[in-house]
């Protein structure tokens, strides 16, 4: 069961009921991961989001598999309707009444069927249209009329007001027999007696003197959204329609165009469901490497660390474990940090990736190639008590050939350096107390006095701590190789004294025995 299924979703006509807050655009999506379904719609997002081009037309046009010709229809159709309109006289009229002609001029041109799932394409294919396109349609015109207006939105529902806040009329696109309203004295007057008796309003709050003002509070309260937001709401409509026809690509696709217009808490959700359900559906490695790594993105909506790590070790077990497709696995890893925002989580990753390399090559009886694996895991989690233990093991298979002792010391001394949790783990110890011991007795028998007594000091401190970090034969050599080089020195109590010290680590070592009994019968 894929973990991130664990958030369930849940699919409306058009949209889901959640309370607005806005996020970042570029946490969630990103430009590069959109895929255009033509030049027509990639052009219309590039001179929108990244130049100061604002052709909203062509927006909601977008998602048309014929873009550029709709826009030319619908140029077209439009022109020719607003010099219907503007040579009609209803400009001059009142504001209710100029809004009325316009509302049935647009309407009788452009609308014809109510149909629940619509694109604002098939206006001009059909005249079918919704809410969302037809609210559109009067927003275009409007804007081009410069009638000031205000998108509402709702759970499930947008809608017009023309003149907010003054005559607000109301176009309400779903009914259109009766779509434009304006309201009256008496209405305004009665909507708010209601509401007092129902104690939404205060008695002190309702006065003769601001029933307007409490009318369009309370009526007309519902938020306000702009033009570029309901571009969003088209694409997250597309979105829900495709996924209704169970087209999860295309639905996964025009979520995400849709979040980039109009980011908030009900496009996250849907944004993050359709990315969960994409992820279930791919079997591709790589494409299921870059969307964890987009699922990660979703704290806010659920999507937990614990999650994103468990869909990267199972991408683990399939790709590096039971295939041992270690460049895939590579590919996989980085198209899955280079989807990630959390840097916690990327040294998560990490730690995953480079782990299980190294735990591969172990198995495979590849030290040398295991070593660094696990010493970068170690950089992300070096207190990791399994881990310190399987890289010492590591460690001393990859050294055991090794027959230059100064090379063999050097990296131990790098790794203590770069890891000092290292220094709890007896075997660790053990193994630079036998590479101090070496290099004492080496460097004595090369003549190299101020070495010798260097790692002399270095071993006998490190065995005063644990005295069980020894090899018998080699601290018995080593101190025998000091004694010798005292004793050709002429340094015979100096010969003695070392041979004395080794006996007190080493009691029954033979070779410090039979020295010192040939210094003292000397």
């Amino acid at each position: 069961m894929n973990p991130l299924r664990k958030v369930s979703f849940i699919v409306l006509a058009f949209l889901i009921s959640f309370n607005s807050s806005a996020e970042s655009v570029d946490s969630l999506v990103r430009w590069n991961e959109l895929h255009f379904a033509g030049t027509f719609e990639q052009t219309s997002f590039t001179n929108f989001l990244k130049s100061s081009t604002k052709d909203y037309l062509k927006l909601f046009l977008a998602n048309s598999p014929t873009g550029e010709n709709d826009f030319t229809l619908f140029e077209n159709k439009i022109s020719k309707t607003l010099e219907e309109i503007n040579s009609s006289g209803a400009l001059k009229k009142k504001n209710d009444k100029k809004v009325k002609h316009i509302y049935q001029v647009v309407h009788e041109k452009f609308l014809s069927k109510y149909e629940e799932e619509n694109r604002f394409y098939e206006i001009i294919k059909t005249g079918n249209y919704n809410c969302v396109t037809a609210t559109a349609l009067y927003a275009l015109f409007f804007e081009k009329l410069n009638i000031p207006y205000a998108i509402k939105e709702e759970p499930t529902h947008v809608y017009l007001v023309a003149y907010p806040n003054a005559e607000n009329v109301l176009i309400e696109t779903t009914t259109p027999m009766s779509g434009f309203l304006t309201f009256d004295n008496e209405y305004k007057t009665r909507y708010i007696d209601l509401l007092k008796k129902q104690k939404v309003i205060g008695s002190n709050e309702a006065t003769p003197s601001n029933v307007d003002a409490l009318f369009n509070k309370y009526y007309f309260g519902k938020e306000n959204i702009t033009l570029t937001q309901l571009i969003g709401i088209h694409f997250l409509n597309d979105a829900l329609f495709k996924h209704d026809h169970n087209d999860i690509e295309g639905a996964y696709q025009q979520v995400k165009k849709g979040y980039l217009y109009y980011p908030n808490t009900r496009s996250e959700y849907l944004l993050m469901s359709f990315t969960a359900e994409k992820l279930e559906s791919v079997s591709d490695p790589l494409q299921k490497a870059a969307l964890i790594g987009q699922a990660s993105r979703f704290k806010n909506a659920g999507i937990t660390s614990e999650m994103i790590q468990g869909e990267f070790h199972n991408l683990t077990q399939t790709v590096l474990l039971k295939n041992n497709d270690k460049d895939l696995y590579l590919k996989c890893y980085k198209e899955t940090q280079h989807n990630i925002n959390d840097p916690e989580l990327a040294k998560e990753i990490d730690y995953i990736f480079y782990y299980e390399n190294g735990r591969v090559f172990y198995n495979q009886g590849n030290y040398v190639r295991a070593k660094p694996y696990f010493a970068k895991a170690l950089q992300t989690q070096p207190n990791n008590v399994d881990l310190g233990g399987i890289f010492v093991a590591c460690l001393a298979q990859s050294l055991r050939n090794e027959r230059n002792n100064v090379a063999i010391l050097d990296s131990l001394e790098s790794y203590k350096t770069r890891f000092p949790a290292l220094l709890q783990n007896n075997n660790f110890n053990s193994m630079i107390a036998y590479a101090y011991v070496v290099e004492f007795g080496d460097s004595f028998k090369k003549g190299n006095v101020t070495q010798g007594e260097k790692y002399q000091l270095l071993f006998e401190k490190l065995y005063e701590s644990d005295k069980t970090l020894l090899s018998p034969e080699a601290v018995g050599n080593a101190y025998s190789e000091a004694s010798i080089y005292y004793f050709k020195k002429g340094q015979k109590a100096k010969a003695k004294q070392i041979l004395e010290k080794g006996l007190e680590i080493v009691p029954d070592n033979y070779q410090l025995k039979a020295r010192k009994q040939m210094i003292n019968g000397g």
